[in-house]
């Protein structure tokens, strides 16, 4: 298995993209720069999506990915909770901004199917079993945990915690991508936007292992672009601290 990380961070610009993975080229996780990183051939080899919750940032490029994919013959498969799939219908592909390309266009076929999910339902997407794991976030939230042949890796989606139920899971990830938005003088904005911070990430850690709990790779992402240079250094004092590989995820990094 192979994860492309597309986007590593809170914010879009010429350099930096919102947090979105690509695995195997055809399984991605958000879609918040699925269309903006990916070339017209690389586009219509995305057979399905997995959507970690409505925000913006991580559903942004669903309608740019539909109309690029439009003569397909077959559908992108879309999986989320109910609340997120309603969410994008009814904001993004509203038939206004958007055309509802769950239901196609000029009488043409679909280019999605929406799927909905549960939060500990293990499903069947492609070639994959992915874990629906629950996510600490103002809107409902789920992270995942994608496994094929032996490899497991889990992407936390946007969270303030609760990172121990993916190191406990009958199917804990060998890598889990994690959410550590703000450098630890932030630690109030964190707390209320339910994002982790280096120290928060810290305590999740030390918890963990204080259990006997083995720790993945780590790999932080979601980023904020305008305090990296002090979350990087905070993040590498929690490296020493703990003693645990904390490697920070970049746009174009590949996972295998």
């Amino acid at each position: 298995m192979q994860v492309r990380v597309l986007g590593a961070h809170n914010l879009e610009t010429k350099e930096t993209h919102h947090t979105c993975f690509l695995i195997d080229g055809v399984l991605a996780i958000d879609a918040g720069s699925l269309a903006s990183t990916l070339g017209a051939d690389e586009q219509r080899r995305v057979s399905a999506v997995l959507l970690t919750h409505l925000h913006f940032d991580h559903a942004r490029d669903l309608p740019t990915l539909g109309l690029a994919t439009i003569d397909e013959p077959t559908a992108i498969d879309v999986f989320s909770e109910q609340r997120t799939l309603d969410s994008v219908r009814a904001h993004l592909l509203d038939g206004e901004v958007y055309p509802d390309l769950t239901r196609g266009l000029n009488e043409g076929p679909p280019s999605f199917n929406f799927h909905a999910l549960t939060e500990g339902e293990r499903l069947s997407v492609l070639r994959y079993d992915v874990d629906p794991v629950r996510a600490d976030h103002p809107v409902p939230t789920v992270g995942y945990i994608v496994s094929a042949n032996g490899t497991r890796v889990g992407f936390s989606g946007d969270t303030g915690g609760k990172l121990l139920s993916f190191f406990t899971h009958e199917r804990a990830p060998q890598v889990l991508f994690v959410d550590v938005t703000f450098p630890d003088r932030l630690a109030e904005r964190a707390r209320r936007s339910k994002h982790l911070t280096p120290s928060t990430l810290q305590r999740e850690l030390a918890e963990a292992l204080e259990a006997g709990v083995k720790l993945p790779r780590i790999v932080p992402v979601h980023r904020s672009l305008a305090h990296e240079s002090e979350v990087l250094k905070e993040l590498a004092l929690v490296e020493s601290a703990l003693g645990v590989e904390l490697e920070p995820g970049y746009e174009n990094m590949v996972v295998a």
